[in-house]
């Protein structure tokens, strides 16, 4: 039997597909577990216990926080934070400079299907570069949130939100603009 060749970063867990693609300097937290075909991208960070199932694709100078899932099939840019205890979910895109606070969840799926006879239909979120999504944000299945927009904690997106508006609430609305200084 061979040795992991991640053994490096892994210490005694062995939890990494041999597919996964590291770039340079890329530092992990104990007990991450990568599934085939994943690629992490140079100088990023990943915490403690994160998932990132097949097709999870993350660029360079990330940090993605402690308890991270990653369902599958997304790609998440170059120079995003996403924060502790947050849940991506399949086929999702998240452009450069995003910043995702704590408790972020997604939703891909319009119906809950388990259990019932119809089909599974995705309709995953996109989160724009240089977006910004405040602690404990929910986003519903096919939104987008635009570029350099600015979502509230606590918020329910239930409508896509246009480049450079602030929203928040439950069901978030428009409440401003983003001033021309905050942008990236």
């Amino acid at each position: 039997m061979t040795e992991n060749p991640f053994k490096r970063l892994l210490g005694n867990f062995d939890a990494i597909h041999p597919s996964t693609i590291f770039g340079s300097n890329v530092r992990m937290g104990d007990g991450v577990v990568i599934e085939q075909d994943c690629v992490i991208g140079n100088n990023t960070i990943v915490g403690h216990h994160c998932v990132l199932r097949s097709g999870t694709k993350i660029g360079d100078d990330c940090v993605i926080g402690h308890l991270t899932v990653f369902e599958g099939n997304c790609f998440i840019g170059n120079r995003v934070l996403i924060h502790a205890q947050c849940h991506i979910t399949l086929g999702v895109v998240i452009e450069d400079d995003v910043f995702i606070a704590p408790f972020f969840v997604g939703a891909n799926t319009p119906r809950i299907v388990h259990g019932r006879n119809y089909p599974l239909e995705l309709k995953p979120y996109r989160i724009k570069r240089a977006a910004r999504l405040g602690v404990a944000v929910v986003v519903l299945p096919g939104k987008v949130i635009g570029e350099n927009s600015l979502v509230g904690a606590g918020s329910v997106i239930t409508h896509d939100v246009p480049d450079k508006e602030i929203w928040f609430g439950n069901p978030a609305t428009k409440h401003g603009d983003v001033p021309e200084s905050e942008w990236l």
